[in-house]
């Protein structure tokens, strides 16, 4: 393809702002153009010192090869769970002891829902080397490994844990006002744990994560809850969604429920009464979430740089323009996710104008959901991107200059 000689062709400085002709500027390390004056060879501190592993491993080592060996842990590094020993606010330690070795051992595993007994994996012993013993499940108690041991050397012992988040269901009959569905359908409505307020029945669902819908109250008799990509499911013509859906006993029996795996790219979903209608509302899917820290040295490779604030919106921990520019997909859920300490006094929000009320734009707020407060842990802003919606562009309420694009293609 044949490209014009661009001779009379102008161009702005992406540091100074001023006008240049195309030919003089000068392409930067971060793909930044800018002027002649504004240049910046890239940094050598910027490239990190390479680094040289210390050697570890004894040449020729003599093991012990006792037969009794001593105690470890067995350690779980999922944030929500504290049971057992812990070692500290994020580590459990879970005792397992050593015992005689006979025989051989090759990988051994658990996966199971442990609800309320206690797993136990014991007299594990090899007279080699002892494989990977590993617990993963929905792990609500603590779990125990003891008699692990061997002549050689033992290997990786781990307990994972799989969320598993739980809503509990009821039937409140006499139309509540309060829900979305008021005077449609039928007049009794899902309560999701115990409310039938519009925030409280509009569920936002993580892709990858299981949701378990708890309809074990005898209110639920009748009421079977499933999901459809219909809004009111199949009293509006729509099908039943069954992918990653696991359904248990019958509503309004004790232990029964209807679990959702959110699978990677799930469509926006209605939760709705098989026999009923009116009875449920919508369930968004998370389509992604972004970590987001501030960054304060006034980063040489944000967009912004020398601009406003020093301080800047890291997104998923870079300050790089490519990572700070988001593309959101018109219907998609997506959260930024504020619990980061560093957020406290910097509120992100979106705008239609580039750097928000600073520039003299305004908030832009359709399908815009905050929780919390930045800095304070579960604070997010979450946006569903509105049909047809703008260019968007991400900043800080109370600081020039932090956050950048999000492209609506």
């Amino acid at each position: 393809m044949a490209y014009a000689v661009g001779k009379f062709a102008k161009a702005l400085c992406d540091r100074c702002g001023f006008e240049y002709k195309l030919h003089e500027l000068r392409e930067e390390w971060n793909n930044l153009k800018t002027c002649p004056s504004c240049f910046e060879p890239k940094a050598p501190q910027i490239d990190p010192r390479p680094v040289v592993v210390d050697p570890e491993a004894l040449y020729k080592p003599r093991p012990n090869n006792d037969k009794e060996v001593g105690e470890g842990f067995v350690v779980v590094t999922y944030s929500d769970i504290t049971k057992g020993n812990s070692m500290d606010p994020n580590i459990v330690g879970t005792n397992f002891q050593g015992v005689a070795c006979v025989g051989s051992l090759g990988q051994v595993s658990t996966t199971q829902d442990i609800p309320s007994n206690v797993a136990v994996l014991d007299g594990l012993s090899a007279t080699s080397n002892l494989g990977t013993v590993s617990v993963t499940g929905n792990i609500t108690t603590d779990v125990t490994v003891t008699g692990l041991a061997s002549t050689a050397s033992l290997g990786t012992v781990s307990v994972t844990t799989e969320t598993v988040t739980t809503y509990t269901v009821t039937v409140v009959g006499g139309n509540p006002s309060n829900h979305p569905y008021h005077n449609f359908g039928s007049s009794n409505k899902y309560a999701i744990d115990g409310s039938t307020a519009t925030a409280d029945v509009t569920l936002y669902l993580t892709e990858g994560q299981t949701y378990r819908f708890d309809q074990s109250d005898s209110s639920n008799s009748g009421h079977p809850l499933r999901f459809s990509t219909t809004a009111n499911g199949t009293h509006s013509g729509g099908s039943e969604y069954t992918t990653g859906v696991t359904t248990v006993g019958t509503p309004g029996s004790s232990g029964a429920y209807t679990e959702i795996t959110v699978a990677s790219g799930a469509p926006t979903l209605y939760y709705y009464c098989t026999n009923h209608s009116g009875m449920g509302w919508t369930a968004y899917t998370i389509d992604a979430t972004y970590t987001i820290s501030v960054v304060g040295g006034n980063p040489s490779n944000h967009p912004y740089y020398n601009v406003g604030s020093t301080n800047k919106f890291a997104i998923n921990g870079s300050t790089a323009t490519a990572d700070v520019t988001l593309s959101l997909s018109e219907g998609g859920t997506y959260r930024f996710d504020q619990s980061d300490s560093s957020n406290s006094g910097h509120p992100l929000r979106f705008s239609t104008t580039a750097n928000g009320t600073h520039a003299s734009g305004s908030e832009y707020t359709t399908g815009v959901l905050t929780n919390g407060t930045p800095g304070s842990s579960g604070a997010y802003t979450q946006i569903t991107v509105a049909s047809g919606a703008p260019t968007l562009y991400y900043y800080c309420t109370n600081h020039s200059a932090m956050g950048w694009t999000a492209n609506t293609p």
